[in-house]
């Protein structure tokens, strides 16, 4: 997938919090044989979900390829290393690296040992055939990791582009960002990454998705981080008689303008139950 030169879109699934393996991988039946790759997030939000290597690898054996999220908040560093052997075991082998959502402080213990920056270089150690102890893994496997992204982080601190690309000189093959509705910003971006030169083999994928209604788009806007939704969305699917098929030509509009801006590779369709939705916006484009 990602030695593809061809404009990429990957989507985005959440387990439930359910015992069903199957219903729950079941979400994303729209996307196979559409979407390039379906992410499976993380428990988001400190929520408890049902394990996504195990949703993972349903999904893969249905015949669609999976980015598996994982985030240092909830492992140390022996489950991480355990996790990512079982997700090579059942030929996952692109994962999200993310440090994740903090709790609050009455919440559950976050564990932290390994943030994003760490979690990378865990992969890059596991691909070169070890754990971090040196133990030799039998059968090694490379593993493609990924880190996220903000664009209005990238445009406004002058540290953010020197911290991406220390994540990609760690090992990070692939970006996917936060959401932005915004051609400005990702033409600036875009531009930022293209002057600097680091990013020829790293492909940069932007975050979207179809937004439902405009009380949706508020509340991501407003409760999420790295969300940024103008005001000029917001009112547009207020105004709409049908805001859901709305929030989807949004993204189409958005993707033709974006289609060919030079070091953007793809797209990234997520926010909840979207799976669906996701499918109708990337089948305008295969």
């Amino acid at each position: 997938m990602f030695h593809s030169n061809e404009f990429l879109f990957t989507a985005e699934t959440t387990p439930d919090v359910t015992t069903d393996l199957t219903a729950s991988a079941g979400k994303i039946n729209d996307l196979i044989n559409v979407a390039d790759a379906v992410n499976v997030t993380d428990s988001p939000n400190c929520k408890t979900k049902l394990n996504s290597l195990l949703v993972a690898s349903e999904i893969k054996k249905n015949g669609l390829d999976v980015i598996l999220q994982l985030t240092g908040r909830d492992r140390n560093q022996i489950a991480l290393e355990s996790v990512l052997l079982g997700a090579l075991s059942v030929n996952i082998n692109k994962v999200l690296c993310l440090s994740g959502d903090q709790p609050d402080k009455d919440g559950p213990m976050a564990v932290n040992e390994l943030n994003s920056n760490g979690l990378i270089q865990l992969c890059n150690t596991l691909s070169e055939g070890t754990l971090t102890d040196g133990t030799e893994i039998k059968n090694p496997l490379p593993i493609y990791s990924g880190a996220a992204d903000d664009l209005y982080l990238q445009l406004s601190n002058p540290d953010a582009l020197d911290n991406l690309i220390r994540k990609i000189d760690q090992g990070a093959q692939f970006v996917q960002t936060q959401y932005c509705f915004d051609f400005d910003i990702i033409k600036k971006y875009s531009d930022k990454l293209n002057a600097n030169g680091s990013f020829n083999d790293c492909k940069v994928l932007i975050g979207m998705g179809p937004l439902k209604s405009a009380k949706q788009a508020d509340w991501m806007r407003k409760n999420l981080w790295g969300v940024n939704i103008s005001d000029e969305i917001v009112l547009r699917l207020e105004e709409s008689d049908s805001p859901d098929q709305t929030g989807k030509k949004i993204c189409q509009e958005l993707i033709e303008k974006i289609i060919d801006l030079p070091c953007i590779d793809g797209v990234h369709l997520m926010g909840p139950n979207c799976e669906s939705g996701s499918a109708e916006i990337i089948a305008n484009f295969k």
